[in-house]
């Protein structure tokens, strides 16, 4: 069921991005005042060229991901739903600046991993508000699955450059983009590409996946404990995505 079609809640196309990138922007802004109150002499240039890199990234994201969705399923309300990713997106902005600038101390140790949890948290929630409301939109689906993506790629990221990750967990974070250029590179090449499968362990080990970059980022366990979690999901989580390459390229 989707919530497609004009009503309440409905934002004409040509103004959609607009509005999600100004209540990106300004919710990005506030979250650094937060956190500059937490810093003596301020937040280091490193952890601002961070955020603002992938506060860009995920705004052209957006602009790509609304067109495509307006031409595919045409006009549809931006729900509540959508607000709640463009929120993870935010979040996850925030949560990049560290990735950036390395792991924090003293009183900002827990930022990253309370960020993350955040972009993980809220990724369970966006879909059962779609989902109850009977407001399930392709725009929705496609943010959702973009910002899935990033959110794996930068914690993935961190998590090997803090040493809770053993260096081929960064290959977790890659999966999801090689797949899509290969997709798109056969279709390039005139070869077939079938529907990607419904599959009951995707959503299971992806969360599994986001459990285990939220713990390497904590200052609790040590990567004693982190680093073997790390790869235990991560064997899982690539047999999946071979398995799914082998469906759709067979």
């Amino acid at each position: 069921m989707t919530g497609g079609g004009v009503g309440r809640g409905y934002v004409d196309p040509a103004r959609r991005w607009p509005l999600a990138a100004t209540v990106a922007t300004v919710a990005a802004v506030g979250g650094l005042l937060t956190l500059d109150r937490l810093w003596t002499a301020g937040p280091p240039p490193e952890f601002l060229l961070g955020v603002g890199a992938v506060l860009g990234l995920e705004l052209a994201v957006f602009r790509r991901t609304i067109r495509r969705a307006s031409r595919e399923a045409g006009p549809e309300r931006l729900t509540l739903a959508t607000w709640v990713t463009v929120a993870r997106a935010t979040a996850l902005a925030l949560f990049a600046g560290f990735v950036v600038a390395g792991p924090p101390v003293a009183t900002l140790a827990w930022a990253p991993g309370v960020l993350y949890a955040l972009v993980a948290g809220l990724d369970a929630i966006d879909g059962a508000l779609a989902r109850t409301r009977g407001a399930v939109t392709e725009l929705g689906a496609r943010l959702d699955r973009e910002i899935d993506s990033l959110a794996v790629l930068a914690g993935a990221i961190a998590a090997v450059s803090y040493g809770a990750a053993p260096l081929p967990f960064l290959a977790v974070g890659v999966a999801r983009y090689l797949f899509v250029f290969g997709t798109w590179w056969r279709r390039r090449r005139g070869l077939s590409v079938s529907a990607l499968p419904e599959s009951r362990l995707r959503r299971p080990l992806g969360a599994a996946t986001m459990c285990v970059i939220w713990l390497a980022l904590l200052p609790v366990p040590d990567e004693s404990v982190t680093r073997p979690l790390a790869t235990a999901v991560a064997v899982p989580f690539l047999l999946n995505f071979l398995a799914d390459w082998h469906a759709t390229t067979r």
